[in-house]
C-alpha cells in the first residue's frame, strides 16, 4: 500500500468511526437530558392535578387553614425541585458533552500522532525505494554507455573500468528493490527500459560526434534490445516509463 493508501485507510476506518462515535455520544448526552427533562414535566403535570384538588378543598379553620399552607409550602418546594431538575438536565448535558468531547479530542490527537509517525516511515521506505530504483537505472545506464563509449578510442580508456562498477551497482540496488521494497517485475523492467532508452539516444549522439562505426552498432543493438523488451512486457502486460519520466 503506498503512503495515500495508507492515509486514506486510516482516515476511512478509524478517523471516520471516531467522529461518529463523538456524534453518538453526543445524541446519547442529548437523550439524558431529555429523559430527566420527561420526569420534570411528569412531576410538574402531577403537581398541578394535586395543587386544583388543594385549592379546592375547604380551609381547616381549626388549625387556622393549616391545609391551605401545607399546600402553600408543598408548591414552593415543588416548584424549586422543578427548577434544580432543569438546571440538572442543562448541567448534565453539558458535562456529558464536555467528556466526550474532551474523549475524543485526547484519541484524535493520539490518532493524528500514529498516523504521522506511520506515514513518515512509510513515505521514507517508499522514497528509499524510489531513490534505488532510479540509482540502478542510472546505473545501468551509464554501464550501457560505457559499453558504447568502448568504440571510441579516446574514450575507451575511462568507460572499461566504469563499465563493471556501474553494472555491479546497477545489480544490486535493483535486487534490494526487489527484495526489501516488494517492487514488481514490472517496476524492475521498467527501469531497464528506460535506461535502454536514454542510452540508445545518448549512444547515437556519442556515434554521431565521435563518426565510430562500433559505437552505431552497439546502438543498433540496443534498439532490437529495447523492441524485444516492449514485446515481452505487453505480454506481461507491464507498461515502459517515459523517457521524461522517472523509472
Amino acid at each position: 500500500m503506498t503512503c495515500q493508501e495508507i492515509g486514506q485507510w486510516i482516515t476511512d476506518y478509524i478517523e471516520k468511526p471516531l467522529g461518529q462515535w463523538r456524534d453518538s455520544a453526543y445524541q446519547q448526552c442529548s437523550e439524558a437530558r431529555r429523559w430527566l427533562e420527561v420526569r420534570r414535566k411528569e412531576l410538574e403535570d402531577w403537581w398541578r392535578s394535586q395543587a386544583a384538588s388543594c385549592r379546592e378543598q375547604p380551609c381547616q379553620w381549626w388549625c387556622l387553614c393549616c391545609n391551605k399552607l401545607f399546600c402553600w409550602i408543598l408548591d414552593v418546594l415543588v416548584r424549586l425541585l422543578t427548577l434544580i431538575i432543569e438546571i440538572i438536565e442543562h448541567v448534565v448535558e453539558a458535562v456529558c458533552k464536555l467528556i466526550v468531547t474532551l474523549i475524543w479530542l485526547l484519541l484524535s490527537i493520539f490518532v493524528q500522532m500514529v498516523k504521522w509517525i506511520v506515514l513518515s516511515i512509510l513515505c521514507i521506505l517508499v522514497a528509499l525505494c524510489s531513490i534505488l530504483i532510479l540509482s540502478g537505472a542510472l546505473a545501468l545506464l551509464v554501464m550501457l554507455l560505457g559499453i558504447v563509449a568502448l568504440g571510441v578510442a579516446t574514450w575507451a580508456a575511462v568507460a572499461a573500468p566504469l563499465i563493471p562498477l556501474a553494472a555491479a551497482v546497477a545489480v544490486t540496488t535493483l535486487t534490494l528493490a526487489h527484495l526489501l521494497c516488494e517492487m514488481s517485475r514490472c517496476r524492475i523492467l521498467g527501469a531497464v527500459g528506460w535506461a535502454l532508452k536514454w542510452a540508445i539516444i545518448l549512444g547515437a549522439a556519442t556515434s554521431l560526434i565521435s563518426l565510430s562505426p562500433a559505437s552505431a552498432l552497439t546502438v543498433t543493438m540496443y534498439g532490437g534490445l529495447i523492441a524485444a523488451l516492449i514485446i515481452a512486457v505487453e505480454k506481461i502486460p507491464c507498461a515502459l516509463p517515459r523517457m521524461l519520466g522517472l523509472p
